[in-house]
C-alpha cells in the first residue's frame, strides 16, 4: 500500500533534504609521526624541548581565540561539569539578540582527546613521537551564519588541533529559501509551512552540488593562529570527512487530524511485523548473511513522546525514524 499515494489529496507536499550533519576535520600531516616529527623539525624544535613548545604553541593559540571572541563582543564560559545543557545557553544567548548575525556565543571545557605528544621509549631508550587520548581545553562556537544558519566549531587547543563543526540541513536550507523570498515556517526543527514545495526541493537537491568546505576553511582560518605556519610547511589546511549525517523524508499534511487516523495504527504495525531480517535489509545488507551478524544488536523501538509516537530501527550506530509532530491522538 503506497499511503503517499493514497492520501495525495490530504498533503501539502513532500521535502527531501539533510538534516544533523556531523562535519571533523583533521590536520593529517599533524596525526601522521613522521610528518609531525618532520614539522618539529621544520620549527627548529628538539624532541627534548617539544613540551615547552606545545605550551607554548596552545597558549599562543587560546589568546588569538579569547581575543577573537572579546572582538565579536561576546564573554566566554566554562563549562565545568559535562552535564551542563549547551544547547539552552545558546539559545538563551540568542533569545536576548535573535538578529544578531556571526558569532552568537563561546564556550570552553576540558575534554577528553587524542592528542600528538613526545614520550621515551624505554626499549630504544630514545625520545619518539606518538599520540594518546588526554585531556585538553576546547573552544565551542556558536554562530548565527549568514550560510549555514544555527550552527557550532569546536576546537582542540593541544596538537594536532582537531575541529568539529555541526551544521543542520534544515537551517540551511531555511537561508536559501530566505535568498529565493520563499515563506515557510519551521517547527521543532522541521517545516510546518514552505510557500512552494517544488522551489523548495530544487533547492535541497542543489545542496548536494555545493562545496561547502570551502566555508569551512574560511571559519577556521579565523580561529587556528597556526594555520598559516602548518599550510606553509604542509601546502595544505584541514581534510574535512562527515562523522555523522541525517537525511530526512517531510510529509506535510494540510491538518493533523488527516494523519492521526492512521499514524498510530502504522507505527504499531510497522513495529510488531517488521523481523530482524526486515530491519537488516532497511539498512542495505545482504538477508542471506545476516547469520554473519555478530557485532550490535539489531533493535526495534517504539515510544509516544511530546510530539507524537516514534518508531526507530536501529543497527549499531545507524538508525531508520519516523514520527509524526503531533499533541495526541
Amino acid at each position: 500500500m503506497n499511503i503517499i499515494e493514497q492520501n495525495k489529496e490530504k498533503i501539502n507536499g513532500i521535502l527531501e533534504t539533510f538534516d544533523r550533519m556531523i562535519i571533523n576535520g583533521y590536520s593529517l600531516n599533524l596525526c601522521n609521526y613522521r610528518h609531525f616529527l618532520y614539522y618539529l623539525i621544520q620549527n627548529d624544535v628538539k624532541l627534548v624541548d617539544f613540551d615547552k613548545f606545545a605550551q607554548k604553541e596552545t597558549e599562543t593559540l587560546c589568546n588569538h581565540i579569547d581575543n577573537y571572541i572579546k572582538s565579536n563582543n561576546v564573554e566566554t564560559l566554562y563549562l565545568n561539569s559535562g552535564k551542563i545543557d549547551k544547547n539552552e545557553i545558546v539559545m538563551n544567548e540568542l533569545e536576548k539578540n535573535p538578529n544578531k548575525v556571526g558569532l552568537i556565543s563561546a564556550l570552553s571545557a576540558v575534554e577528553i582527546c587524542n592528542t600528538m605528544i613526545v614520550k621515551p621509549n624505554h626499549e630504544t631508550e630514545k625520545l619518539e613521537v606518538t599520540s594518546r587520548p588526554t585531556k585538553c581545553k576546547h573552544y565551542y562556537f556558536y554562530y548565527n551564519d549568514k550560510e549555514f544558519g544555527l550552527m557550532y566549531l569546536k576546537i582542540q587547543t593541544w596538537f594536532p588541533y582537531n575541529v568539529q563543526i555541526y551544521i543542520n540541513g534544515r537551517e540551511y536550507l531555511s537561508k536559501l529559501l530566505d535568498k529565493n523570498n520563499i515563506k515557510y515556517e519551521m517547527y521543532n526543527n522541521s517545516f510546518s509551512y514552505i510557500q512552494d514545495f517544488n522551489k523548495a526541493q530544487e533547492l535541497a537537491d542543489g545542496i548536494l552540488n555545493q562545496k561547502i568546505s570551502d566555508s569551512f576553511d574560511g571559519l577556521i582560518k579565523q580561529i587556528n593562529v597556526h594555520l598559516p605556519k602548518i599550510e606553509k610547511i604542509f601546502s595544505h589546511s584541514y581534510y574535512w570527512c562527515i562523522d555523522q549525517c541525517e537525511f530526512a523524508t517531510d510529509i506535510n499534511f494540510k491538518n493533523r487530524e488527516d494523519l492521526s487516523l492512521f499514524y498510530k495504527t502504522l507505527v504499531e504495525t510497522t513495529y510488531f511485523t517488521f523481523s530482524s531480517e526486515d530491519i537488516y535489509s532497511f539498512f542495505g545488507r545482504n538477508v542471506s548473511k545476516i547469520h554473519t551478524f555478530s557485532k550490535g544488536e539489531i533493535v526495534s523501538d517504539l515510544r509516544n513522546r511530546y510530539q507524537g509516537y516514534r518508531i526507530k530501527f536501529k543497527i549499531n550506530n545507524n538508525q531508520i525514524k519516523m514520527y509524526g509532530f503531533m499533541s495526541s491522538f
